[in-house]
């Protein structure tokens, strides 16, 4: 496994480094699947990204290493749907299960921390939305289909630690969440993200990059939409002085994306709201609970998880009401 001891070696070894120049390391923050680096040289500013076989939580949880090759191959397909919307791939190292990208500039950061810090910007999540609708309505060909079939990935860093987990903590919960379980394995209908969130996104003065594709399959679009949503509610919850701005952005997400997606993949209100529940009450009760909720802030979101899942709206604005109504307590 790459470390910061090493990876300047590995970069001449891929000609991406002159032997022997200076590089200043830094390792950055990759989630729990990934060792991450960050390097500076004369002439290379980049990141080195390599799965980890175990990931960094308290249960177990492994997956398989490959996954890297599916994001560097996932990325090179969006810049060619969405150019400058995603770093440039620079290299692809299929055996160490590792690649390279472009680094985005040191000001910019993710969209996670704008919003922890309470500036909910409806540009970004309009910006977002109308990418998302890109990419999947550029990837419904039987080509694609089959270059990205493999959900193994998808099944171990989603179904099993979010879905799978939370029927076992809540049998009750079991059929409910199962069916839509199920419904992420049906047929597919585009390529699918599978961790399309805010900490996902790095915004800059004038633009934003779309990363971490690792998780990427044919598969079922609602996931996606679930995903972003359920994390602009979650902190709906957390900061209640910026709730009305959260919302907006989701109306503003969800806005732009069902304007622009392809009619054949328009959302679907209660399949999208009845993910939102199962995920919701998986970064509650999950293997990656987030980190920033409280006790309380658990507790409700739990509830309003539970809500949508045995209830799920059909109407957009019914939807956005009952969720506005559980952030405001």
């Amino acid at each position: 496994m790459l470390t910061a001891a090493t990876v300047g070696a590995y970069l001449e070894e891929k000609g991406l480094l002159a032997p022997g120049a200076p590089v200043e390391v830094t390792e950055l923050g990759g989630g729990v699947s990934n060792i991450v680096l960050g390097v500076e040289a004369d002439g290379l500013s980049c990141v080195v990204k390599q799965s980890l076989p175990r990931l960094r939580v308290a249960d177990e949880w492994l997956a398989k290493r490959e996954r890297a090759v599916t994001e560097a191959r996932a990325l090179e397909l969006a810049a060619a749907l969405m150019p400058d919307a995603v770093p440039r791939v620079l290299e692809l190292d299929r055996e160490a299960c590792a690649f390279t990208i472009e680094r985005a500039p040191r000001d910019w950061q993710t969209w996670k921390d704008d919003l922890l810090e309470g500036r909910a910007d409806q540009a970004v999540a309009r910006r977002v939305g109308l990418l998302l609708a890109a990419w999947h309505g550029g990837t419904t060909d039987v080509v694609t289909a089959q270059a990205f079939a493999d959900r193994e990935g998808f099944d171990q860093l989603r179904l099993d630690p979010y879905y799978r987990t939370i029927m076992r903590a809540h049998p009750d919960l079991a059929v409910a969440v199962g069916a839509y379980a199920d419904r992420l394995l049906g047929p597919g209908r585009c390529l699918v993200h599978g961790d399309y969130s805010p900490k996902n996104v790095l915004v800059g003065p004038e633009r934003l990059w779309l990363i971490d594709f690792e998780v990427t399959h044919f598969g079922e679009p609602s996931f996606d939409l679930a995903f972003m949503l359920n994390h602009l509610f979650l902190k709906a919850l957390h900061r209640p002085g910026t709730t009305a701005g959260y919302l907006a952005c989701a109306q503003a997400f969800w806005t732009a994306y069902a304007a622009a997606v392809p009619d054949p993949l328009a959302p679907d209100t209660t399949a999208v709201f009845g993910q939102v529940g199962c995920l919701m009450i998986a970064r509650v009760d999950g293997k990656s609970p987030a980190e920033y909720l409280s006790a309380e802030e658990q507790a409700r979101a739990r509830s309003l998880g539970w809500q949508l899942l045995a209830n799920p709206p059909d109407d957009i604005a019914d939807a956005f009401e009952t969720v506005g109504t559980a952030a405001a307590g």
